[in-house]
């Protein structure tokens, strides 16, 4: 059965594009979005050196950083103007070793609420010939917070 999801935020891509300028971190290691739907998010990386650990796989941050940034933004596209997610918990279950060129993650909303959102991710990664291969699978839960109400922004 189909979730329905209601925004608080019909502008939530203007939105989240808007954040995107000051997520520093993303930048670092070159983190996109590259769809943005209600209750979905695709995150990718392209790999770089810099990404992988001392045996060329992967790192293991990286891959949890991808399914942090998929879910948290597919639980940013449900919550009003005002309010931010935040990750209150995750958790990542990795699935086999990754080696390839694009880091590509799929973040949805599994259940809206309306002080957390329960999110998942799945992580692939994709080779120099386009095959695309599962290698993780996360869990999170994004809390909901309303910035100006803790003393940020």
């Amino acid at each position: 059965m189909m979730q329905t999801f209601q925004t608080k935020n019909p502008m939530f891509r203007e939105t989240i594009l808007s954040h995107l300028e000051r997520q520093e971190f993303m930048k670092s290691i070159h983190a996109t979005l590259t769809s943005i739907e209600l209750g979905t998010v695709i995150a990718e990386i392209p790999l770089q050196q810099m990404h992988q650990q001392q045996i060329g796989l992967v790192h293991g941050g990286v891959t949890a950083t991808i399914a942090d940034i998929a879910a948290g933004f597919a639980g940013f596209t449900l919550v009003g103007p005002d309010e931010h997610t935040v990750t209150a918990e995750i958790k990542v279950s990795y699935l086999r070793p990754a080696r390839g060129v694009l880091l590509r993650a799929i973040g949805t909303v599994l259940k809206q609420g309306t002080s957390m959102h329960f999110c998942q991710a799945h992580v692939y990664c994709i080779d120099g010939d386009g095959q695309e291969q599962l290698i993780a699978h996360a869990t999170t839960t994004m809390a909901i917070i309303k910035p100006q109400q803790i003393g940020v922004l």
